[in-house]
């Protein structure tokens, strides 16, 4: 039997509870980062309240798991927890909270000491500075691997959650829901226009210049080329970094300590997104669209393209919202032939408590919940995201979910951004530049040298 108990249910539970009433911050203490001081003053008295009041310590044979709702749905609510205690006897306790939650919950119950919970679901939270409180799961993969061995994941996913981000950084969690990023487009608009797929870039532009149109005469765009997601915050440079990627551009070096984006491949893709804007081949207003306006923009018929994580496809294809259901084509985005890992990816990943009495046990059901059979299950019943490269290449998955033959070709070549504790503060830089680009008010090259010299000091 699982036991969920959701955000709702643990707020109102006085015992063994506490709410966050601020956003947490990440700041540098004066001993250089030896110790390290999360948040506001308040999450720091919410972490002592967690040590002292949190849920009982796991018995024997039970886990605890602390993750999004969204992946505990995916499980079945719980059918699969249920599998896998009949297999292993092993119960597993699940508490979920949405995604900013969990960004202040799970480093307050670190910080406390706390071994409330075995297994913890980290994604864009996740950075260098929490390793102290997270296992290496080199011993585990030792000791009993993972189906297929880790090289059966993506291995841009698996950099995701590296320190450093690079093949030989210690491994401190296994990809559970992770997505990359493909090229969405209407089937029927480009073969009525005699226009391929791209794939590449300058293609991208081509074939968004052809497919902009005014279909009924009255002198007003009714389809346009693309569209894409321009908002000032980090899904604005999540869609850029779509279009930077496959360049080959890197944001940081791999050790997080200096800026990479200032490139010319990366002046190409932020000139590119600003001609896209000044030509009139996105949507009016595209500059402030965030990913579900850009969705919204597909699913009503009134762009012919964008590339956007595959995890979107389901929002497409859904008959009773969109009006392109049937109609929407998916291939890997459009990349410099000469990159390898060209894709952005990125997700949530499983990871175990250091604090935990039940180490064993959470690799147990990381590893259970990791296999190809249960990201095979989840997929195709629940829509969930996959991470191993053999799984879109299933029948049962190809039968079901129609991006499969995009992520044949993507989930090999992921790149994935970085992890470092200072990146949401480069990001805020970076993306407000790149907007200044993207409006046309400031050049593509200045944009990019002027982050690159606003985010030096951070990096020191």
């Amino acid at each position: 039997m699982t036991l969920h108990r959701s955000s709702d249910m643990l707020n109102s539970n006085k015992k063994h509870s506490f709410k966050y009433e601020t956003r947490g911050q990440l700041v540098e203490d004066a001993h250089g980062g030896d110790e390290m001081k999360y948040l506001t003053r308040r999450v720091l008295v919410a972490a002592a309240f967690v040590l002292a009041a949190g849920p009982a310590a796991a018995q024997q044979k039970t886990i605890t798991w602390i993750t999004h709702p969204v992946i505990y749905d995916v499980t079945g609510k719980g059918e699969l927890l249920k599998k896998f205690t009949e297999e292993t006897g092993i119960k597993v306790e699940v508490t979920t909270f949405p995604t900013d939650a969990l960004a202040q919950r799970i480093p307050a119950e670190f910080i406390a000491g706390s071994d409330a919970y075995d297994v913890v679901t980290m994604a864009n939270f996740w950075s260098e500075r929490l390793t102290r409180y997270v296992e290496p799961l080199e011993p585990y993969l030792a000791k009993k691997p993972v189906s297929g061995g880790i090289e059966a994941f993506s291995e841009g996913f698996v950099r995701q959650f590296r320190i450093p981000l690079t093949p030989e950084g210690k491994l401190y969690a296994i990809p559970l829901r992770m997505s990359v990023d493909i090229l969405f487009y209407r089937k029927d608009i480009l073969e009525q226009a005699g226009v391929a797929v791209p794939k590449t870039l300058d293609e991208y532009y081509a074939a968004a210049k052809k497919l902009t149109k005014d279909t009924d005469g009255d002198g007003k765009t009714d389809i346009y080329g693309a569209v894409y997601q321009g908002i000032q915050s980090n899904q604005g440079l999540y869609d850029w970094y779509d279009w930077a990627a496959p360049l080959g551009v890197d944001i940081l070096t791999s050790d997080g300590k200096k800026a990479a984006f200032n490139t010319p491949q990366a002046v190409k893709a932020t000139e590119m997104r600003r001609r896209f804007v000044a030509e009139g081949l996105v949507n009016p207003g595209v500059l402030s669209y965030s990913f579900d306006d850009a969705i919204s923009a597909m699913a009503q018929g009134k762009a012919a393209m964008s590339i956007m994580f595959d995890a979107y496809w389901s929002q497409l294809e859904n008959k009773e919202k969109s009006q392109v259901a049937g109609k929407i084509g998916y291939a890997a985005a459009p990349r410099d032939p000469s990159v390898s890992d060209a894709y952005f990816g990125r997700g949530w990943g499983l990871f175990i408590n250091g604090k935990s009495k039940n180490k064993d046990a959470a690799w147990e059901f990381i590893s259970w919940l990791t296999a190809p059979e249960q990201q095979l299950w989840m997929a195709v019943n629940h829509g969930n995201p996959i991470s191993r490269p053999a799984v879109a290449a299933h029948p049962d998955f190809v039968a079901k979910v129609p991006v499969a033959p995009a992520l044949t070709e993507a989930l090999p070549r992921a790149r994935t951004m970085p992890v470092s504790a200072e990146f949401v503060r480069v990001q805020d830089i970076l993306v407000k530049h790149i907007s200044a680009a993207q409006a046309g008010t400031v050049s593509a090259r200045d944009a990019l040298a002027a982050a690159e010299r606003e985010v030096a000091p951070i990096l020191k």
